[in-house]
């Protein structure tokens, strides 16, 4: 897919519920986010995520490194870099044929940190506002697979009752994340789920500039620039993929 410059739509829309910046959090709020978080180490990291939790001194380092981020809508550049670890599907397969090999995205841990606190007050604010689409199922408190069936088989259900037919068409998209046009997905987040001023600029941020390399064992591979797709393996990813995806779906 052909690069695009990424610009934040200029045009005011009438809204009555905007997130125009993300707010300072405390000590506490960042404590709780980072005993929350998988103890999952990336290579990238400058010290083990488990090592991060047990001193609280780097507690205060932390909060103000993201403070500073949602302050100036920026997300650092230094955790917009990946590393890619190919691993065997299933453990008979054949090691010699790529397509059995699925690709593991591993993010540094503080990245994962500022995600996480982004993605909790964008979810209260979608979730006040009632903007997510009443259809979606994914990424989502206390909806899932089941609920997004049991929507589903209902439909089928009572079609034949009100004497309608019924067509069930699935769609299957490989690679669907990476699938993702940011400049499409920008225009959204202003139109449909009324972001603005720096907390726009910051989702624009963590959007572009991103980089990844395959590593097996001690070897890297060259790094490649990432120009469309949210970041797999990261915490804000999933949500930005569903709100675009229910959108698309429902239009």
């Amino acid at each position: 897919m052909p690069s695009r410059s990424l610009s934040i739509p200029q045009q005011e829309q009438p809204s009555s519920c905007t997130l125009s910046k993300f707010k300072a959090v405390s000590l506490q709020d960042v404590k709780q986010s980072v005993m929350a978080a998988p103890s999952k180490s990336c290579l990238l990291d400058p010290l083990p995520s488990f090592t991060e939790k047990g001193i609280d001194v780097l507690l205060s380092c932390i909060t103000s490194i993201i403070n500073r981020s949602l302050e100036v809508g920026e997300f650092p550049a230094t955790f917009k870099h990946g590393l890619v670890t190919p691993l065997l599907k299933k453990s008979d397969l054949g090691h010699e044929i790529v397509k059995n090999y699925r690709p593991i995205s591993n993010l540094p841990f503080l990245g994962k940190i500022i995600e996480r606190v982004v993605a909790m007050q964008f979810k209260q604010h979608l979730a006040i506002n009632n903007l997510y689409t009443k259809t979606q199922s994914a990424y989502r408190a206390y909806h899932s697979t089941e609920t997004a069936l049991l929507r589903v088989s209902n439909d089928i259900n009572l079609a034949p009752d009100n004497h309608d037919d019924v067509v069930l068409v699935l769609l299957d998209l490989s690679s669907a994340f990476d699938t993702i046009d940011h400049s499409v997905l920008m225009d959204k987040l202003y139109t449909h789920f009324g972001l603005r001023g720096t907390a726009l600029a910051w989702i624009k941020s963590y959007l572009t500039n991103r980089s990844q390399a395959v590593v097996i064992k001690d070897v890297h591979s060259f790094s490649a620039k990432l120009t469309c797709g949210v970041p797999q393996g990261s915490v804000l990813g999933p949500l930005l993929f569903s709100l675009l995806g229910s959108l698309l779906t429902s239009a």
